[in-house]
């Protein structure tokens, strides 16, 4: 689908997405982080709680130990003499007094060793509490008992049993046994400072597992695992511990948090645990409002980007649409001077046979030089004739001139010996050439790298050592030079010396020769003649050969430089034509 939509369409979803993903990507981000943290603190947050209700009621009930004590302790009920003094009526108000002064009991009484009562607080009268479980275990153990929450059998109210045993002042002999009753309510007064605050506590009876006082009434009495299923798993770990479940009485998700209530040490161990719960919805409130800021947060700089990301990318579009329709005029251009340039070439093409055919012309200068060599050939034939009426006269001469001859033939052989050194002077003089171009090539490299290495010219150093090894070859080779040269003028002084004796027998041999200079003056004119026909037809060849080989590079240069001409020719036009065909294509997708 995405083939289908055109360049713009392309780009500007893609400025979109580029400017949207990026902030939904970290608004999630911020959300798992900070939900993950928040969760974290509210559970720290309730387990404090529950921590802190386990050590209020931990605390209570010491309190409570202390005061069951406190009344065993009494001389009303431990020391016979003060019994005997204090009316009955008079111990009750001190009882009374003590239930006013504690604020948490609704009875005090106490009884002998059989059950019977042997002092009240006001109220009705009670029976014999022989039978109370409490009772007998206060006999058996002799310590203070604190008993389950249980539904009293005096009052019929759900209450709590604290007895300890009285001894007899003195004698330390248990006599009898006094019970404070407390009902339950006395919890929601302890724990009323969570009273609308959104946390539901619960006092649980382990053995049972059933509420005992919880801040709803109509929850005292239920079961805890029938209320919350994860009650079991988390009372199996003996240790304050969280979890998320369903409030079966309300169908409502709570974060649950469980916490036993610590022993004690001066009290009877309580089989006791709290539950806290407390409304998901509010307890993790702050994370939905985070949830919405992130998400408002969010689509708004979404938006914003979106909108910004779409300008950019139209202007973008534009320009790059100006850019294209300026590639497809260019190209246009260029095609047209292809054209051109082809013409170029065919009129170089032209010129090419032009050249060729002036070469014809030259060809058939060379064939009238050819006849004028012909000629001369003739003028040559009658300088021969007269060559033979001289020879006579000639052979007089061959004597005078045979000596001459071993002369010439001396001077010839200092001249071979003198032609050859200067071939090795040549040969030297093109090594110190070749050694010179080196020694430049170097000076360059060693400029290249001083200029690369900075301060650091190592390199030029070792191309310094090159330059001084060349130089010291230049220097050995100029020494071979000045030595050759020596030799040759050594050579040429001896020339010298051979050519004035050929002088002299050349001397001797004019009056020979005079003989013959009126015979060779015909010759000399003819053969003069073939001179000046000879002359004109190498100066022709010559000027011929010259031109020949103008004309051959220029041809050779031309041909090449038309080969290469239409080679880059041939390729910018086909690259010409791919430009041409993707500035079209690109300008159908923009």
């Amino acid at each position: 689908m995405l083939q289908k939509l055109s360049f713009r369409a392309k780009t500007l979803i893609f400025a979109v997405a580029l400017g949207t993903l990026p902030v939904i990507g970290c608004g999630a981000i911020v959300y798992t982080f900070a939900s993950k943290n928040i969760y974290k603190s509210e559970v720290k947050s309730e387990e404090a709680i529950a921590a802190n209700v386990s050590s209020k009621i931990n605390r209570f009930m010491f309190e409570r130990t202390g005061d069951v004590q406190t009344l065993s302790n009494l001389p009303i009920l431990t020391n016979p003499k003060v019994k005997e003094i204090v009316s009955t009526q008079d111990r009750q108000k001190i009882l009374d007094n003590y239930i006013k002064i504690y604020q948490v009991y609704d009875s005090i009484a106490a009884f002998d060793l059989n059950g019977d009562l042997l002092v009240q607080s006001s109220g009705a009268l009670l029976s014999n509490h022989k039978d109370r479980v409490y009772f007998q275990q206060v006999i058996q153990t002799g310590q203070v008992v604190i008993s389950n929450p249980e539904l009293s059998k005096s009052s019929g109210k759900m209450v709590i049993h604290l007895a300890a045993p009285i001894k007899e002042f003195g004698t330390g002999k248990t006599i009898g046994v006094v019970r404070s009753r407390m009902p339950i309510e006395v919890f929601s007064n302890l724990l009323k400072e969570f009273d609308n605050t959104g946390i539901e506590w619960h006092l649980v009876e382990n053995p049972s597992g059933q509420f005992f006082a919880a801040i709803e009434a109509n929850q005292v009495g239920r079961d805890a695992k029938s209320d919350y299923s994860v009650f079991a798993q988390m009372q199996s770990t003996n240790k304050i511990t969280s979890e998320i479940d369903v409030d079966k009485l309300d169908g409502v998700k709570k974060l649950v948090t469980y916490a036993p209530l610590p022993q004690m040490a001066g009290m009877p161990e309580l089989d006791w645990s709290v539950i806290v719960a407390k409304d998901t919805k509010e307890a993790f409130a702050v994370l939905t409002q985070l949830l919405w800021i992130i998400l408002l947060s969010t689509g708004v700089t979404a938006l914003a980007s979106s909108g910004i990301a779409f300008v950019i990318a139209d202007r973008s579009i534009k320009l790059i649409g100006g850019v294209v329709n300026a590639i497809a005029s260019s190209v246009t251009e260029i095609v047209t001077t292809m054209e051109q340039q082809e013409r170029s070439i065919t009129q170089q093409a032209t010129s090419v046979n032009e050249t060729t055919t002036t070469m014809d012309e030259l060809g058939a200068s060379t064939r009238q030089a050819a006849e004028q060599a012909e000629a001369s050939s003739q003028g040559t034939q009658q300088a021969l004739t007269l060559a033979e009426d001289g020879s006579k006269v000639v052979h007089q001469t061959v004597q005078g001139m045979s000596t001459l001859k071993e002369q010439v033939r001396a001077i010839a052989e200092q001249i071979m010996h003198l032609s050859e050194q200067t071939g090795q002077i040549a040969g030297i003089s093109e090594l110190v050439g070749d050694i010179a171009n080196q020694t430049n090539m170097l000076a360059l490299n060693a400029a290249v790298e001083a200029a690369r290495a900075g301060e650091q010219g190592k390199g030029f150093g070792v191309v310094a050592s090159e330059i001084r090894k060349l130089a010291d070859e230049s220097k050995k080779s100029a020494q071979k030079i000045n030595s050759l040269v020596t030799e040759i003028q050594a050579a040429m002084n001896s020339t010298v010396m051979v050519t004035d004796e050929g002088t002299k027998k050349t001397e001797e041999s004019i009056a020979l020769a005079r003989g013959t200079a009126e015979t060779f003056i015909s010759v000399a004119d003819a053969i003069n003649n073939v001179f000046l026909n000879s002359q004109q037809i190498s100066l022709s060849s010559k000027q011929q050969a010259i031109g020949v080989q103008q004309v051959v590079a220029a041809m050779n240069a031309l041909n090449l430089g038309a080969r290469e001409t239409a080679t880059g020719i041939n390729q910018v036009k086909v690259s010409t034509q791919q430009l041409q065909e993707a500035a079209q294509q690109l300008r159908a997708m923009v």
